[in-house]
């Protein structure tokens, strides 16, 4: 368990009135291009490793490992949530630990899973947020100047990436200013790190806000 904790007194986002809902209660559950519910162990722990309340968790601890559950090796539903787990760190990142959803299961014809991201899953991003992406470059050239935005904006601010990839689709991923320093996570994979891990893509959207949830 490793977490950075708020100032005292400090106001974050989701202790102003215009946080965004709870992460579960605003969930397209149960519907085709939807989500299914997270595994209640799953939940439980990642309450474990990031205690209710704590804000700004150390990324290098391991609860980005553990938002999207067992991940795409546990269950191929997993592999295509991209959107809900780049919102469940937002929510983990400001108190309140989120395991993310996998997609609601749907098969083919013949049996096999149809393994493409949740129906406006995009458009759901920007709900939560209050904010609309922005265009931020092409592949690895926008990450400096995002990666400035983020430390301009101080400690506890977070982006959601969103990338295209050049043979197509799109991916949704998060980075954070964590004590002065930006890091790259892409809690779908459980990865993090130092340097961008994705450059080969076409183009880079971003939403970025600070601790307060103000867009910067």
């Amino acid at each position: 368990m490793s977490g950075v904790a708020r100032d005292a007194g400090a106001r974050t986002w989701f202790d102003l009135p215009h946080r965004p809902p709870r992460l579960a209660h605003c969930r397209p559950y149960g519907v085709p291009g939807g989500l299914a519910r997270p595994d209640r162990q799953a939940e439980r722990d990642l309450a474990q490793a990031v205690p209710p309340g704590t804000r700004f968790p150390d990324p290098r601890g391991t609860w980005v490992r553990l938002v999207n559950g067992g991940g795409p090796a546990d269950d191929p539903f997993r592999a295509a949530n991209a959107a809900d787990c780049a919102l469940a760190v937002l929510s983990t990142w400001h108190g309140e630990p989120a395991t993310a959803a996998p997609r609601q299961p749907e098969y083919d014809r013949i049996g096999r899973p149809l393994l493409g991201g949740e129906a406006g899953g995009t458009a759901r991003i920007e709900r939560w947020i209050g904010q609309r992406f922005q265009f931020a470059g092409h592949g690895r050239h926008a990450y400096p100047m995002l990666a400035r935005r983020l430390l301009d904006a101080g400690h506890g601010a977070a982006a959601v990436l969103l990338v295209r990839w050049p043979g197509g689709g799109a991916h949704a991923w998060n980075a954070v200013n964590s004590g002065g320093e930006v890091i790259w996570i892409d809690a779908q994979r459980g990865h993090m790190a130092v340097e961008p891990p994705y450059t080969t893509v076409t183009g880079v959207f971003c939403i970025i806000i600070d601790s307060e949830g103000r867009p910067r």
